[in-house]
């Protein structure tokens, strides 16, 4: 029992061990998810976790059967995934890049019964499932997730009364990678090895957010092709983004309209029927469909404002979802961060997507914005395992998308 207890004490512990996202240069933004900062800090490893895990994961093991403690090498040899990994992970913000999944990382963080790595993890789209075991193998044990994996009915306390065990608190482990719903092997892996696993995905105005993904990364990495050259996919003859050595492969840098199908994006799951003309007019793309029996939360940037009438319920809707014992902090009382685009030199790149020579530009991703509002009113959360909160509020806020937020009408259609 004191090794349990220790073990839940550095979960907890681990779970408030925040920096500032290390790919995010600090940046200035009208988005609630770019001016929220951590709460709390810790001394974390380079590996995102405390210094003391992986010596008290030795300490967890001392009195424990190899069945109740096994090592890593049950599960990971070489490269090579060769035993279940599904317990290790819980869930992912999976979804979209400059669309709150930082904000989304520290908020939920936050939370003393889960456990993530301040950084992103992209392990899956690039096809590396023994680096995700690897990362999380040390924390989940010493959290307790072995002890009581869920099992295919989902019944943790019959299992653990089988072997005699006590039950621990329910610890969860997650992760923030962006893009992962737009790489080849992001969703195929996860189907793969966390079939089970719930995804918490953010979208935006597809103008809005081309405009601030286009502007950080030309802050972050240098000047990018004018806007009017990003029209289509980000590589060439491929549906998906580039997930490693993008540098090399592309100077698009993944910025691209394509990337604002989030309709194409959400298909993926398969969670519609897509056996209607109608909607496949919708959904006109190449990439691969992978079912997934995860949930999936769905959300627009907007509900992490506190004076958006969407994001009212948020809180309590991630919880449950989620499955947490206690609520997450109201979205107003998280501590805003002060940092911003400060770097005059780095800016003179940044664009402003209402003037003029971006008219085509806003033209192609409006007809998006139309067809992704559509699709995902009409076909995608009437699926049972998609979530939303304030279901007539969101849909609200996604209904934006028809309009251009540039134009006096737009605006209008936007109030």
């Amino acid at each position: 029992v004191a090794y349990l207890i220790c073990g839940i004490c550095i979960g907890i512990v681990t779970s408030k061990c925040y920096l500032n996202d290390r790919d995010s240069p600090g940046i200035e933004s009208n988005s609630a998810a770019d001016k929220v900062s951590a709460t709390t800090h810790c001394h974390c490893t380079k590996d995102g976790w405390g210094d003391d895990v992986d010596s008290d994961v030795a300490s967890y093991c001392k009195d424990k059967s190899r069945k109740q403690c096994p090592p890593i090498s049950k599960f990971v040899k070489g490269y090579k995934v060769k035993g279940d990994i599904s317990w290790m992970l819980d869930f992912a913000i999976i979804g979209s890049a400059k669309c709150g999944t930082s904000f989304l990382l520290r908020y939920l963080g936050n939370s003393t019964e889960t456990l993530m790595p301040p950084f992103e993890v992209c392990k899956m789209s690039k096809d590396r499932p023994d680096e995700m075991a690897n990362l999380y193998y040390n924390v989940s044990l010493v959290s307790g997730k072995y002890r009581n994996p869920v099992s295919k009915e989902g019944g943790e306390e019959e299992e653990a009364a089988a072997e005699g065990l006590e039950m621990s608190p329910r610890i969860h482990t997650g992760l923030k990678c962006p893009k992962e719903l737009a790489t080849e092997k992001g969703l195929t892996n996860y189907a793969k090895y966390f079939p089970k696993m719930k995804y918490i995905v953010t979208m935006r105005h597809p103008i809005s957010w081309f405009q601030s993904f286009y502007n950080y990364r030309v802050y972050g990495n240098g000047q990018l092709p004018p806007p009017k050259e990003l029209i289509g996919s980000c590589v060439e003859n491929s549906p998906y983004i580039c997930s490693k050595r993008c540098a090399v492969k592309t100077h698009t840098q993944n910025v691209c309209t394509d990337r604002a199908k989030f309709h194409h994006q959400l298909s993926r799951f398969g969670k519609t029927p897509m056996d209607t003309r109608e909607e496949n007019d919708l959904l006109r793309h190449d990439m691969d469909i992978v079912p997934s029996h995860g949930k999936i939360f769905l959300m627009d940037i907007g509900q992490l404002f506190p004076s958006e009438k969407a994001s009212k319920h948020l809180a309590r809707d991630l919880t449950k979802f989620l499955g947490l014992q206690h609520q997450l902090t109201n979205l107003e009382d998280v501590v805003p961060d002060s940092s911003k685009y400060i770097d005059k030199e780095r800016r003179k790149y940044f664009i402003r997507i209402c003037d003029a020579e971006h008219k085509e530009l806003r033209k192609v991703l409006l007809d998006i914005g139309r067809e992704a509002y559509v699709w995902i009113r009409d076909y995608f959360i009437e699926s049972p395992d998609v979530v939303v909160s304030s279901r007539d509020d969101f849909l609200e806020l996604i209904s934006k998308w028809q309009y251009d937020p540039c134009d006096e009408e737009g605006a209008s259609g936007n109030r």
